[in-house]
Formats: structure tokens, C-alpha cells, sequence
């Protein structure tokens, strides 16, 4: 649905649940009065409140490790804690773990001590094995992924699990942050467990939890579908709604909110086929990369829920700040780098050595409206750049066999990073590497950052010499909240509800 359409369903859909006496408060406007709207509204003082409401689909699957639903995976993380969590740098924070030491391919996992499950049960390294087991079982479930690099893992004692990787990876920590479920059992350790009250499915803090939340209660409601799901937000009946940032979410009317942005691992990139013409030369990639405009493509086709990156790594990575600074050329810069690669500037057009106006096929999927938009905006960055751009949209089966086959010049693509370094694009024999290229030395950097032999600044200079690929953005998701609710302490799209424990509600005002 089209951004500007799918602002005026919500609205058409706040009013007339409004009109339909669903009881929601409209904020009312400011005044200079204080006591009335500018619409002549009386108002009267909310004190905060404990208890929040939020989405739950209880008819589909909810274990925590294995559901697919992107509310249900994020809520259950409330009742099901992690070993560690990663913060909006990327950063891990321990949860449930006290330790993760990696050394080489081992790693040993230690839990802090007086850990216990909602029943009052102990958290053993057994619970560990379990979850772990649990999701090398479930090949569909969203931590599957994260683990494929465990060769094997067993329990030391108590509170102690070694596993045994099947590469060095120094990052590999950031892939534990899966819930820990206790064994046999479908029961967590959050700070908040499954209650009933009124008959109805609530969640009420654990009193088991090292930390007790603010927030008592959290009422779960299911909407039949996602326009239900807009329209309960938008007059009140919802306090959050949080949108994976496919399109852009507004809400005009109905109930205030707040909005806040997460930093996603969703690459969005250029592939570029190596295999002839200016494109095989890694010094014109490199050019290409530098004189991308990412900012147009941020603030339009992507409306400002990604960040822009020029490496295949997630730019808001706290590991980033040792990273090479690969800034826009100036324009002298721009004036060498083209001279040095036998090309001439006429009119602002850029022509090769035959005095032929650089021009590229730039292969699009048709049924990715998102991918379609972005891929005008860089064709449109480049034009001023000097190069031309031929757009060729096609059906994803089209899409799929030409990338197959090498038919195009460049492609817009997209591909989850992961929670570490992940050279797929361009490694050798890998099935999403439609370049036609292999990068031996790129792929050996990579393997040593990876070892914790090379830093990730030394990294970007190979990735640099290469460029076997032009990272445009990663794309992000917005959190819209209740205007009451303070502001979750983000720790990334991974944990959307950040640390729920310090979430307050403020005091308000509204219409009476």
C-alpha cells in the first residue's frame, strides 16, 4: 500500500472507530489557557498509570523460540530472558549470562548465580542445552540462523556450558541473546510472566525477576487483522504498535503518541556483476561506492528509517568506530579519481575512452514497491554524478533467473547480515554471489577479523580495494507509543521493548 493511502485508511479508520463510540479520548490540542483545547475542550489531569496494553496472538504459536509472528517474538521476550541482549550499538549486554569467554573455536557460557525461572525453579546450564537444542530442531525458527556455527555443546556443570564452534568467530556472543526456556516445560525467567485476570491472558510481573518492573500489569489484546491493529492504536485501545519499517506508519488523529527508531540488520545494497566492461575494474566500484548518494535514498524511498552504510555491516556497530572513514569525494578528489580511471566529464555526463556517456542496467524486483523506490532514488544520485541509469523492473521469477544467469549490470538487493561480520555477498561458491567475481583476499580479511586477528578498520581498506558490492542502507523499524509512556530504553531492533523494567507511564491530560 502506498504511503499516502495508507495514511488516509488510518485516519478514515481513527474517525470513524471514533464516531462509533469505541470510548477512546482524543488528545486534545494545546491551549493557552491550560484548562481548555484550542477547540474549546475542558481537560483534566491523568496521573500515571501501571499497567499498559499491547498485541498477542494467542491462537498462533508463542513458544519463544520457535514463533515467527513478529509481535508475538518481540513480547515474549518479556517473559523468556536472554543470556545477553544487544544495545543499539550492537553492543552485548549480559541478561542471564555472567560471562561468555571465546577463545578460538570455544566458548564457554556461565550463568550468573540465583537465577529462577517464574516458578521459582533454578536456571541450570541444562535449560541452556534445552533452548539450544530446541532451535537447532526448528530450522524456521528466527534463531536458527544465529546458530549454525555450533559444531557441538555440553554441559560442564551447573552453571556452566561449553560449545565447540565450527569457525572462529569473535563476535559470536551477539548471537546468544535467544530466550532461555526451562526444560520440559514451556516456563521463562523474565520480569514478567502469563497470568490470568478477569478470564482474560494478561501478563503480571515475576516476582523472581532480579529486577522488578514498573509496569504491573500488560493487558494483551489480538486484532483480527492488521487494519484492526492500526485502528486500536490510533484511538488509544493499543499502547504501542511497532512497524518492521516496510512502509511508512502514521497515524493521523485518534490518540497522541510518541515515535522512536531502531537500527535494523536489513541490508539494502547493490550487487554489481564483475564480469565485464568498467564494472570489472575494482578502482571504478570503488568510485561508484564513493559517489553514491545514500542521503536521498534515506530521507526518500526509505523515509528516514535506515542508515545509510558503506560497508556490509551495521553502521550504528560500536566495533564501527575503528572502521576507515570512506567519506563523499570532493570535487577535486572526484576530478583525480576520474582522470585516473581513463574517463572524461563533458556537461557533467561522464564518458569512457571511446567518448561513449557511461550508461547501466540497474535490475529491480517489480513486486517490492520499497525496492522499486529505492532503486529510482540511486538511479536519480547517479545521474548527477554523471551516469546513467536504465531501470528494469520484472517479476521476482524474472528477477531470480537473471540474477542467476548475470543479466544485468548492477541489482538492488536486500539480505538479513546477521549479528556478525557476514561476507555471503562475495564469497566464493556462495549461493547469493551473482557477481561473476571472486575475491580470495577479501574473503581471507574477513576470516581473520573474524579470528580476531585483523582489526575492522583494517577490514574496510580490503573491503576498499575490492568493492565487490555497494552497501547503501540498513534499514530500521519505528516503535509508535502511547503519548503517556516514557520512553523504552532501546537496545536495538533486537529487543524492540528494550528494558521494559524501567518503563513508566507519565502524567497526561485529556478531553472531559
Amino acid at each position: 500500500m502506498k504511503r499516502a493511502a495508507l495514511i488516509f485508511l488510518i485516519f478514515t479508520l481513527a474517525v470513524s472507530a471514533a464516531g462509533c463510540g469505541m470510548g477512546a479520548d482524543i488528545e486534545p490540542g494545546s491551549s493557552p489557557l491550560g484548562a481548555y483545547s484550542d477547540r474549546g475542550e475542558k481537560v483534566e489531569t491523568v496521573p500515571p498509570r501501571n499497567e499498559i496494553t499491547m498485541v498477542f496472538y494467542e491462537a498462533m504459536d508463542f513458544h519463544p523460540l520457535t514463533a515467527t509472528n513478529i509481535e508475538n517474538h518481540e513480547l515474549l521476550k518479556l517473559v523468556y530472558s536472554p543470556l545477553v541482549r544487544l544495545n543499539g550499538g550492537l553492543k552485548p549486554e549480559y541478561v542471564l549470562a555472567k560471562k561468555v569467554e571465546i577463545k578460538g573455536l570455544e566458548v564457554t557460557v556461565t550463568l550468573k548465580k540465583g537465577l529462577k525461572f517464574s516458578d521459582g525453579s533454578a536456571v541450570t546450564a541444562e535449560d541452556l542445552d534445552a533452548s539450544i537444542q530446541t532451535v537447532r530442531e526448528n530450522p524456521a525458527s528466527p534463531y536458527y540462523s544465529r546458530l549454525t556455527n555450533i559444531e557441538k555443546y555440553n554441559v560442564k556443570d551447573t552453571r556452566t556450558l561449553t560449545i565447540t564452534l565450527k569457525e572462529p568467530d569473535i563476535d559470536f556472543i551477539n548471537c546468544l541473546d535467544l530466550p532461555i526456556v526451562k526444560k520440559g516445560k514451556n516456563v521463562g525467567c523474565g520480569p514478567y510472566k502469563f497470568a490470568t485476570e478477569g478470564g482474560k491472558r494478561v501478563l503480571k510481573v515475576n516476582k523472581h525477576y532480579f529486577e522488578k518492573p514498573m509496569i504491573e500489569t500488560i493487558h494483551l489484546k489480538a486484532p483480527k487483522s492488521e487494519k484492526e491493529r492500526q485502528e486500536m492504536f490510533a484511538v488509544g485501545l493499543l499502547d504501542v504498535y511497532f512497524d518492521s519499517a516496510e512502509t511508512e506508519q502514521k497515524f493521523a488523529g485518534g490518540k497522541g503518541f510518541s515515535t522512536q527508531i531502531y537500527p535494523g540488520d536489513n541490508l539494502l545494497y547493490l550487487g554489481i556483476n564483475c564480469r565485464e566492461g568498467l564494472l570489472q575494474n575494482a578502482k571504478f566500484r570503488g568510485f561508484l561506492n564513493r559517489i553514491t548518494a545514500r542521503e536521498k535514498l534515506v530521507e526518500g524511498a526509505l523515509l528516514g528509517q535506515a542508515e545509510a552504510a558503506i560497508y556490509p555491516y551495521q553502521p550504528h556497530w560500536y566495533k564501527a568506530e575503528q572502521s576507515a572513514a570512506n567519506r563523499a569525494l570532493s570535487d577535486s578528489e572526484k576530478a583525480a579519481a576520474i582522470k585516473e580511471l581513463g574517463l572524461t566529464s563533458e556537461e557533467n555526463v561522464l564518458l569512457d575512452a571511446e567518448g561513449n556517456p557511461l550508461s547501466f542496467r540497474l535490475l529491480a524486483c517489480e513486486e517490492n514497491e520499497m525496492h522499486a523506490s529505492a532503486a529510482q532514488a540511486v538511479a536519480e544520485g547517479l545521474k548527477i554524478a554523471g551516469i546513467a541509469i536504465d531501470i528494469e523492473t520484472v517479476p521476482r521469477a524474472d528477477y531470480q533467473a537473471r540474477l542467476a544467469e548475470g543479466n544485468f549490470d548492477l541489482y538492488l538487493g536486500e539480505m538479513k547480515t546477521g549479528r556478525t561480520l557476514n561476507p555471503a555477498l562475495y564469497a566464493a561458491e556462495s549461493a547469493v554471489n551473482f557477481s561473476g567475481g571472486v575475491f580470495p583476499e577479501l574473503q581471507q580479511a574477513a576470516a581473520d577479523y573474524k579470528s580476531g586477528n585483523l582489526l575492522l578498520g583494517d577490514y574496510c581498506k580490503v573491503f576498499d580495494q575490492y568493492t565487490p558490492i555497494l552497501p547503501l542502507a540498513y534499514r530500521g523499524g519505528t516503535l509508535f507509543a502511547s503519548a503517556d509512556i516514557g520512553e523504552f530504553k532501546s537496545t536495538g531492533s533486537w529487543a524492540v521493548y528494550g528494558d521494559i523494567t524501567k518503563l513508566i507511564t507519565k502524567e497526561t491530560e485529556k478531553s472531559i
